[in-house]
């Protein structure tokens, strides 16, 4: 008794009370979540085994289709009960939530724990629905979630912390899963090599960050994998010639082009409330640590942009339809039409865009590490959308896509509160406002969510 009483004084701390806040509104989510009986798990995934044993079916889908096959080792028996489904997903996405807020030091955690449920209410959660909800959590939330506790690790080392063995297993273990799905496994190969440069660089004893060493060796045996897995091949092939026949005929810059026009534009015209509150806050810090009107002025800038384009679209197509249209096309510069100067308009302007969250990043950051670890995680989450750019299905995935973008923008959003705290308690009025919008926020995310869960 006297055992069970110590642990649950420990779960109701403070520090976890965000947790249990989180696990209540994702309950009442995947209560609401149905699977259609079309869906891919319900008459495709769901019936594998009762053809095939799973070595066999494993064996099929790395020669001709998908190098995920310890996704889709859970996927197919995961896909037989969405009960079953609804309890794992549950159970990751409080996961998720409780591995994000383990990245931060544990004397901020419990401030990191009430950013990171802010953040993941404003999540727009119905973008998982573009291929269902099972399938899509399997390949997608649960890879996030244990790919970033793979990355306690990295936090430990960096904090001088040092990993038990058993946790090096737990963390390797953890990255293979995570770092099956490629977008995930970009993120924590970045990740890890990034942390361990740092190690080495700081003269740091390796058996301090022997946890990154195993998680970095375990997600590039995955990404040897998955560049050299047939099925992969096979099925870009075949997905050419269903959705995008011309793009063999694209070059580097060209995908490269088509992956960060695409990104921006959504980014810019979907109105999403986590990139919205991202720049926002972004722009709060840079008038409370800035006084040159050019800092301040970049800092407003994508606020604005994003504001006119993606609350006000009727006005802007009413007022300036030649760049309406060119920015709701989605055009990219390539070989054909690289030569018209009008395609360059919403080049420049998403480039400003970008450009002028760097400046403010430049204002905000108190030391060289905060700056460059800032511009390495913004850098990364970019890159994990453009990166689509390479692949023939980028319009097909539609908005799941975004995941680790929003992710990483709310851990760098997170990660901003929590170093420059200080400074925001400072103006009292100000720290004040922003809880009590952050609150309202998130409301408003879960509100919405509920709205477009219960729709389908």
């Amino acid at each position: 008794m006297k055992k069970l009483r110590v642990f649950i004084k420990y779960i109701i701390r403070n520090e976890y009370l965000p947790l249990w806040i989180f696990a209540g509104i994702q309950l009442i989510y995947h209560i609401c979540m149905s699977e259609p009986p079309e869906s891919d798990a319900a008459w495709f995934f769901s019936k594998q085994l009762d053809t095939y044993t799973l070595k066999d079916y494993l064996e099929t889908r790395y020669a001709v289709w998908s190098s995920r096959l310890l996704i889709e080792a859970v996927l197919v028996f995961v896909a037989k009960s969405m009960l079953w489904w609804r309890i794992l997903d549950f159970i990751f996405w409080v996961f998720l939530a409780w591995a994000i807020t383990g990245l931060f030091p544990e004397e901020k955690r419990e401030l990191a724990g009430y950013l990171t449920v802010g953040f993941l209410c404003l999540y727009p959660v119905w973008d998982l629905k573009t291929a269902e909800w099972i399938a899509t959590g399997v390949n997608y939330t649960w890879p996030l979630a244990l790919g970033i506790f793979s990355l306690h690790g990295a936090a430990r080392a960096c904090s001088g912390k040092k990993t038990p063995v058993y946790l090096w297993v737990l963390y390797g273990l953890s990255a293979l899963y995570g770092a099956n799905m490629e977008q995930m496994c970009a993120v924590l190969l970045a990740v890890n090599c990034g942390v361990l440069f740092y190690c080495i660089l700081q003269k740091k004893p390796p058996r301090l960050y022997g946890s990154v060493i195993v998680g970095t060796l375990a997600v590039f045996a995955e990404f040897v994998f998955i560049v050299t897995c047939p099925g992969n091949e096979a099925r870009k092939s075949q997905e050419i010639i269903s959705w995008m026949p011309n793009f063999e005929s694209y070059h580097f810059l060209d995908k490269a082009s088509m992956g960060f026009m695409d990104t921006m534009r959504h980014l810019l015209t979907s109105g999403n409330l986590l990139f919205l509150c991202y720049l926002i806050l972004l722009a709060v810090f840079v008038f409370l640590k800035a006084k040159q009107t050019a800092f301040r002025a970049a800092a407003v800038f994508p606020v604005f942009v994003t504001v006119w384009i993606s609350w006000f679209p009727n006005a802007v197509k009413a007022n300036f339809p030649a760049f309406w249209k060119l920015v709701d096309k989605g055009d990219f510069i390539c070989g054909s039409n690289y030569h018209m100067a009008a395609n360059y308009i919403p080049v420049v302007l998403f480039l400003c865009v970008v450009g002028c969250m760097l400046l403010s990043l430049t204002a905000v950051c108190e030391s060289l590490t905060e700056l460059l670890a800032q511009l390495y995680l913004l850098a990364l989450g970019l890159a994990t959308r453009v990166v689509m750019g390479f692949t023939p299905t980028i319009y097909v995935s539609q908005e799941r896509t975004f995941l680790f973008l929003y992710m990483i923008l709310g851990i760098s959003a997170a990660y901003l509160v929590v170093n420059h705290q200080k400074t925001l308690k400072e103006n009292r009025n100000i720290w004040q406002t922003m809880k009590a919008a952050g609150v309202t926020l998130a409301v408003l995310g879960v509100l919405l969510d509920l709205a477009e869960i219960g729709s389908f």
